[in-house]
């Protein structure tokens, strides 16, 4: 399993659809200990299908027993595998999680659970830019919390790509609403394409963005 060096592949994963017991098998000692940390046993199990997985595909990628690759972290402490060549990302909510794998280039995946009410107000006045606000609030409020969650993961799959935590306002971040298709942003920090992305569940919105010019994203399934 590879991808062609012009794609990238994001696989979707349903938590609820694996058994947690069955990754333990492949995850290192300290991972096991990291997950044994969370209070909710739903924390526990994201956590250790997440990481599992993960190890499965990167094995299948870098021809690698997945228990023993190794990963460690760039300087921004966004993780990596050395030497590999393929470049990964992870983002979980609710029962999903997404990874998303590409050759030699930064790419950011997110995926988040809907959900309104204050929370989505709250979060669009500090996260939206003020013309994006502007034109947020213009809209029917039916139409406000797909919108609102359609822009925060792109944006966060943007921060995510660049590894940058919060020292990049998401605010300075500017995305179209809508975007059906892949969109090149320009500005301060690079080239970046990023794209909404179905996961096949209408509660949950998901995006991918990689540096540079659009490639060929897949969508998978992992079974």
């Amino acid at each position: 399993m590879r991808t062609n060096g012009k794609s990238i592949q994001v696989w979707v994963v349903r938590i609820s659809a694996q058994k947690s017991g069955h990754w333990r098998s492949v995850l290192s000692e300290a991972e096991c200990e990291r997950a044994a940390r969370f209070h909710m046993p739903d924390d526990q199990d994201r956590f250790t299908v997440t990481r599992g997985v993960l190890r499965t595909i990167l094995s299948d990628y870098l021809h690698r027993p997945a228990a023993e690759i190794e990963f460690t972290a760039n300087e921004n402490g966004k993780p990596e595998v050395l030497e590999a060549g393929i470049r990964f990302n992870v983002s979980h909510s609710g029962d999903y999680a997404l990874l998303a794998f590409a050759e030699d280039v930064e790419l950011g995946v997110d995926v988040e659970r809907i959900r309104g009410g204050r929370v989505v107000g709250d979060l669009a006045r500090r996260i939206l830019s003020p013309a994006e606000f502007a034109r947020f609030d213009a809209l029917a409020e039916y139409d406000r919390e797909k919108t609102f969650f359609q822009i925060w993961t792109l944006k966060e799959a943007v921060l995510k790509a660049m590894g940058s935590g919060l020292s990049v306002a998401p605010e300075s971040i500017e995305v179209a609403f809508h975007p059906d298709q892949p969109r090149l942003l320009s500005s301060e920090i690079g080239e970046w394409t990023v794209q909404s992305l179905s996961i096949g569940d209408d509660d949950y919105a998901a995006a991918v963005a990689v540096m540079g010019n659009s490639r060929v994203i897949e969508v998978k399934r992992f079974e």
